[in-house]
Parts: C-alpha cells; structure tokens; sequence
C-alpha cells in the first residue's frame, strides 16, 4: 500500500501510506532490533529527505529503531521522522482508535489544566464532562506541562487514574477512570447558524483518518442540503493525517473552484525524483459552491492541515483566524519491517500549492489574531476565535465586548505517535 504521511510530531501526512515492506531478515530473535536498526539506516540513506546532512553513526550503539532516528534526525529541520509500531499505526489510521482516556487537554498561563474536547467514546462524555471544564488533580497530584505526561500515565489498556474536576460552574467533582481503546470522532462540533440571514456551516475537525472521509461527507451533505453561503473550517486541534484524507476535505471546500486543480506538488530527495509528482483535487458529490472559507488555526494546526490550507489558497480567497500553525510543509512514508513490529516514518518529500508556495517551515500566518478560548464550548458566539471568524465574515452576534479573551494555551501532546493523535 504506498502511504504518505503527514503531520505534527508524529504529524502524518497520509497519501495513503506509502508501506515498504521489507525483505526477512535471518536473524536470531535477541538481534532483531540490531537487524531493524541496519534496516532503518538504510531507508533514511535512500528515501530520508535530509539524507545528505544526517550524522555518521553506528547503529549497532542504540538499542532500538526508536533512539536511533533520533540520532539521525537532521533537527532543524526535522522535528517529525518517528518509529512506531504497525499494530498502532493501522489501528490509528484504518479506525481512529489509541489506548486513553479520549480527551485532550491545554494549559492556560496561569497553569491551570483544560480540557479542549471530548470524544464521544470517552467515558468523560457519561459524566457530562467536555470542553471547558478543568483537570485539578491527577491521583492527588497537581498537574502541571513539568509533571503531566508522568502522572497522566502509560498509554495503555487498564491503566487506571483518579481525576479531580471542576465544572465551568466550579463545582469540584473527583472520578476514577481505566484507559482502553478510545475510538475517535474527526469532526468534534458541526452546526450551521442562520446570522443577518446568512447560512453559516462551522465544522471543528480533529484529524485526517479513514474514518473522517464518511464523517466529513456527512456534515457536507448536511451544508449542501442547507445551502450554506459561508463555511468556518476549524482546525486548531487538527495536527494532519493522511494526505489523501485531506485531498477529499479540501476538495469538499473548493468545489468547482477548485476542480482537477494541482492540490500540492511532491517533491523527493535527488535518489528519487523520479516519484515527485502532482496530486489533483477530487470532485466530490457534496463539494459546495461558496466564494471563500475561513479556518480557524493555532499551533497545534500542522501537516496535513496546512496543506488544504495551502492548497486551497490559489483557487480561492482563504483568510486565517486565531494564531500562527505549526509549520510542516513536508510529508512521510510509512516502511514496515516485518521480523518485528516496527514501522518507520521519515520525512520523505516536500510540499508545494499550484502557485509552487511551500516551504512555511515558520507556520502559515493568520489574518486576524485570536485567541483560544478554552473556557467556551465550541460554536459559542462568546469564543474568541469562533467570535472573531463570524466577524470577518460581516455577521453581528450582539454579544459586543463578550468576546475578548486573553488566554494563551500550551497544549499537551504525548510523542511519536501520540504526539499525532494529539489525544490522552
């Protein structure tokens, strides 16, 4: 299966994943990762984007696959090639699922712990508790980014923690919750609001996965049937996935503007170039037919995300609210090593729009600055960012001076793989 993947930190960029499957290796079981450690070095010589800055070593002085890519990371640039393993990978991308507890989660400046969304799966969602609400104690401790990925625990079924609460209400509250296989939902929050009649849709999109293209579909099908003359597109959380995912999604926005346009330009180190090549928008059934779109960013907006952002931006106007993204104008191959369960994620290839811009290694700007606020359920005219979206767009929600907000975030992301899903 040839996959391509983009994303943040483990930010994958799925083309579809480009997997190489590699030859058996006749080793004793004690030397696999010996073996898969020679096997890693030969890819990033061959396919690595960077091959020719990475350092000298030897790979027989690392344990594993997992510390020996980070030797030989060019970084800067590369803060992204990761190792996983193929059951994690297939099981993130084909179905949207990781072992947690299904939210994610942000400090404020003050220190003090949000939770940004909820899954649907998540037991969270029994307890009512979501967006908005805050984390005060993990099993008797107080989080903080120094200590949080310590006591939040491994990424693993059964693993248990007792959580102190508190509501938007600032009740306290205190549950006992096991991680387990958490099934995601890409789209987090869709609505379509009628504002001095104008049709409004607003989607939040978490992730590009095989799941989301039926997800994504829907809410479309929904905006198309609704005749919407406006579209928020908000992917403040979206750190990338696949890159045929995205295709789809950005098709969906550019309609006809768009149709059988160039969506982005590969291109392969100097060992390769015969693979560089142009990637074509789609013509979905429910693309819809509107003369802008606007997406809501922040820096955990990466990969895959940025790419429909670039994509589009040739085709038709595209205006940016909130904070600067991340900046991961690069994508990756998947190769799977077969004698263990390993899968390997260099950086492989570059990206570039139609007008061959690329190369926002410093994040794509935004239009107008606003803030995340974490404190507002998603489609609340009082967020910030959604506030300042709607206002752009020439609609008055009367809510006036209600959606100022001052909060600065730091978003808390596991790594390698985790660091992609994003979630805990």
């Amino acid at each position: 299966m040839n996959s391509s993947i983009l994303k943040k930190g483990l930010s994958i960029m799925l083309l579809g994943i480009a997997i190489y499957a590699f030859h058996n290796c006749k080793k004793e079981e004690t030397n696999w990762d010996k073996a898969a450690n020679k096997e890693l070095l030969n890819v990033m010589k061959d396919y690595y984007y960077w091959y020719d800055k990475m350092p000298t070593v030897d790979p027989n002085s690392y344990k594993d696959p997992s510390t020996l890519i980070e030797a030989l990371r060019v970084n800067p640039p590369d803060k992204w090639s990761y190792v996983t393993t193929k059951q994690q990978l297939d099981a993130y991308y084909n179905s949207g699922a990781y072992y947690g507890f299904g939210y994610g989660a942000s400090f404020d400046q003050d220190g003090k712990l949000w939770i940004i969304y909820v899954y649907k799966s998540s037991p969270f969602t029994e307890r009512g508790i979501n967006r908005g609400w805050r984390i005060s104690t993990i099993d008797g401790v107080v989080p903080t980014p120094e200590n949080y990925d310590q006591i939040i625990g491994e990424s693993a079924a059964g693993v248990s923690k007792t959580i102190g609460f508190i509501s938007p209400e600032g009740n306290s509250f205190t549950y006992n919750f096991t991680k387990f296989e958490v099934t995601i939902n890409s789209v987090l929050f869709d609505s379509v609001y009628t504002i001095s009649s104008k049709k409004i849709a607003y989607m939040v999109l978490n992730t590009f996965i095989t799941p989301t293209i039926r997800e994504v579909n829907t809410c479309f099908a929904k905006f198309k049937n609704e005749n919407v003359d406006e579209l928020i597109v908000d992917l403040r959380y979206n750190g990338g996935g696949s890159i045929g995912v995205s295709d789809t999604v950005a098709s969906l926005i550019g309609g006809n503007a768009a149709n059988r346009g160039i969506y982005t330009n590969y291109t392969y180190n100097d060992k390769h170039s015969d693979s560089n090549k142009s990637i074509l928008f789609s013509s979905p059934s429910n693309a819809l037919t509107i003369n802008r779109v606007v997406f809501i960013t922040d820096k955990g907006t990466a990969s895959a995300s940025e790419l429909v952002i670039n994509g589009l931006k040739p085709f038709m106007p595209v205006c940016l609210i909130g904070s600067k993204t991340y900046g991961k104008p690069v994508g990756m191959r998947s190769f799977t090593y077969n004698e263990v369960d390993w899968a390997f994620l260099p950086v492989c290839f570059s990206m570039k729009n139609a007008n061959n811009e690329g190369d926002y290694f410093d994040g794509l700007a935004v239009n107008v600055e606003a803030a995340d606020d974490v404190s507002k359920p998603f489609g609340d005219f009082r967020e910030a960012s959604f506030a300042a979206a709607l206002t752009y767009l020439g609609v008055s929600t009367g809510k006036g001076e209600m959606v100022k907000s001052s909060f600065r975030t730091k978003r808390m992301t596991g790594k390698g793989l985790y660091e992609e899903i994003g979630g805990w």
